[in-house]
């Protein structure tokens, strides 16, 4: 039996991964302009209980934007809920990062076993811009065939401190990003205390649950290991007074700072 030699190359299927923050936003944005040169089959985004109400409706209004085009829109939320983990494990700190291990990257999980199922050749777009080249897996200038990632913000030669200048005027981010580079959950354990401030200011109930999470842990672990556990060394009540007193007049001298033309 004489066996022929094929060549045989699988599909690539282009997919974008978009958190709802503004870079993925830009990235999106700037693809879908320019299909011929980042052709895209599906967008994907990681959904958490824990993101910013505004970062969701970054994320209805790109898929709506991708169902207009007919561009599939996959939401992959983690198999145990944040309440299920906390329940479990206390809320997450340096000690214990469950928030990203066992939540966030269970969706990643999930995503890489879909992929496998696959008779295909996935091609990833990833957010980083043009001053990030720490972190890029290959060179910039020359997508090759094979590439597994690509980077098209940085492929157009943009700095992320030129998309920080434009996403602070976009209403869409709702104001966010007038005081912040990046966009994190909103339990956070490493959330700054300005970060805290302005959770207070426009989510209070949410200010509100994330410290009592934190007292209720800071009891348990007393209760169930007999040691004192104190959140960041001071304590939820300590920390928790410091952004109502010290944090919160500061968020409030930014915005006077503020001029009209700021809010137009």
């Amino acid at each position: 039996m004489v066996f022929m030699n094929y060549d045989v190359t699988l599909r690539p299927v282009h997919y974008a991964s978009v958190s709802g923050g503004k870079d993925s936003f830009f990235m999106l944005n700037l693809i879908l302009n320019n299909q011929e040169k980042y052709p895209l089959d599906m967008v994907v985004h990681f959904e958490l209980e824990v993101d910013w109400p505004w970062s969701k409706r970054v994320i209805d209004f790109m898929e709506e934007r991708c169902k207009k085009v007919g561009i599939k829109f996959v939401r992959i939320k983690p198999r145990r809920t944040w309440q299920e983990l906390y329940k479990k494990y206390g809320f997450p700190n340096a000690h214990a990062r469950w928030c990203n291990k066992e939540y966030k990257l269970d969706a990643k999980k999930q995503l890489e076993e879909w992929i496998r199922e696959q008779n295909c050749r996935p091609v990833a777009y990833v957010g980083l811009c043009a001053d990030e080249t720490a972190r890029f897996k290959y060179d910039i200038g020359n997508i090759e065939e094979g590439q597994d990632l690509i980077y098209p913000i940085a492929e157009e030669g943009i700095c992320e401190s030129e998309i920080l200048c434009w996403a602070k005027t976009q209403p869409i981010f709702e104001g966010y990003y007038r005081y912040f580079d990046r966009q994190g959950c909103m339990l956070c354990p490493f959330l700054s205390m300005k970060e805290m401030a302005f959770l207070l200011k426009t989510e209070p109930e949410t200010f509100e649950y994330m410290f009592n999470c934190i007292k209720d842990t800071e009891e348990r672990i007393l209760r169930e290991k007999g040691k004192e556990w104190k959140f960041r060394g001071e304590g939820a009540d300590v920390i928790k007074r410091r952004v109502r007193e010290k944090w919160i007049p500061i968020l409030k001298a930014e915005e006077g700072q503020m001029t009209i033309f700021d809010f137009i």
